[in-house]
């Protein structure tokens, strides 16, 4: 098994050594830990030399296979189970779909879709960039009817970089590209190893997050004054959280939608909207890709609702909602009207949202993702024993 830390947005140290804060002692690591605690593996001590700031030295791992010894094998089920690291640095919500994906006479890496539903396409290739993989991006994202291809590479060479970025000028907003660059970083010589991500291709104007039309072709709508408002309000609770949770990256604004969906992971995605009624919701918004987990995932949390109010710290709401995949651990604001909200009430707002999401996140992060991934296991499990038992000489006889 891979072991690496949560370091989702290290900052390239091309060229120099970058210092990455260092806490001496954490009272998380005490004996008050949460059973639910997101490290992978046991704690150990790692001697490490620290500055007069407490500051150590952030150096990369020279190559990725000393920690993914096989792409197939190693680092795609890896990607797969924290797609979100790489969801996060890309500013989007991803789910996964599926692994080894058989398109023609090919297999893709992982299939994943975004928050609207539609088909991305993941890449991963431990070696350099190179025309096999590129024309496979291609029969991928044509075979599936992709809206998103990412390309995930140890080191893109500057002629595919290039590529991708004549296809994000030449396409319309129906398709983009994104070439990533994956490596290893690690604190000192010995100190715990992250993974890191770096984009170096993406659509002209996607850092700017002023896509308005992301199904892409004719028929483009302009943002209403609602909207407006309601993506305005999400930009500055989004930029008050990541002050106080820097794990929690600012997407990209979802132009002309009453929501947005942030830090996602193997349970789903954390979520701002305003609903019909007027009121702002903040949720947890659990969906895998398969309705029967989200169902069980529900049910964990569900099951013990003052445990998690009294975590939190405030009520929550636990919606199944009946007849669709997904379902919701919520909380509400009072009904309001963002047009005409005085600025003091929005401030208000504003502050409400930010401590709601951060009294949710602290309580629930870490324990969605981690029932997630055993529900997910479990559910393999099962699938492998049905199988087997359904391979079993004389399992299709009558008694």
């Amino acid at each position: 098994m891979t072991h690496l830390g949560r370091g989702r947005s290290a900052p390239s140290t091309r060229g120099s050594q970058a210092p990455l804060l260092v806490e001496r002692k954490s009272k998380r690591h005490g004996s008050d830990a949460s059973p639910y605690h997101r490290a992978d593996g046991p704690q150990r001590k790692v001697a490490m030399e620290l500055d007069s700031k407490n500051l150590g030295r952030l150096k990369h791992v020279a190559d990725p296979r000393e920690v993914w010894t096989s792409e197939s094998g190693d680092f795609t089920p890896w990607l797969a189970e924290n797609i979100d690291v790489l969801a996060d640095e890309l500013g989007m919500t991803l789910t996964v779909v599926g692994t080894e994906v058989l398109v023609g006479q090919f297999r893709l890496d992982i299939q994943a879709q975004d928050d609207d539903g539609r088909v991305v396409i993941v890449e991963n290739q431990l070696e350099r960039t190179d025309h096999s993989h590129l024309g496979q991006c291609l029969v991928y994202a044509a075979g599936l009817e992709a809206s998103t291809v990412i390309w995930v590479s140890r080191q893109f060479r500057d002629d595919f970089r290039r590529a991708l970025d004549w296809l994000n000028e030449r396409t319309d907003q129906g398709i983009q590209f994104f070439g990533v660059e994956v490596g290893v970083v690690q604190i000192g010589e010995s100190g715990p190893r992250a993974p890191v991500f770096e984009v170096v291709s993406r659509p002209n104007d996607w850092a700017k997050g002023v896509k308005t039309n992301p199904g892409g072709g004719a028929g483009a709508s302009t943002e209403t004054p609602l909207n407006q408002a309601r993506q305005d309000l999400f930009a500055e609770i989004l930029d008050a959280v990541n002050s106080a949770r820097p794990a929690v990256r600012v997407p990209a604004r979802n132009t002309n939608n009453s929501w947005i969906n942030f830090a996602s992971g193997p349970f789903g995605a954390w979520g701002l909207a305003q609903i019909n009624d007027g009121r702002v919701r903040v949720e947890a918004y659990l969906d895998s890709g398969d309705g029967i987990r989200n169902k069980a995932l529900f049910d964990k949390f569900a099951a013990e609702p003052d445990m998690w109010n009294e975590k939190a710290g405030i009520d929550l709401t636990f919606e199944e909602m009946d007849g669709r995949r997904a379902c919701r651990i919520a909380t509400h604001s009072a009904p309001t009207n963002l047009l005409t909200l005085s600025p003091i009430d929005r401030e208000a707002l504003k502050a409400w949202a930010t401590q709601a999401f951060l009294a949710m996140y602290d309580a629930l992060d870490g324990p969605l993702r981690l029932t997630a991934k055993a529900v997910r296991n479990a559910t393999a499990q099962s699938h492998q024993v049905n199988a087997e038992s359904a391979l079993a000489p004389g399992a299709d006889m009558a008694d």
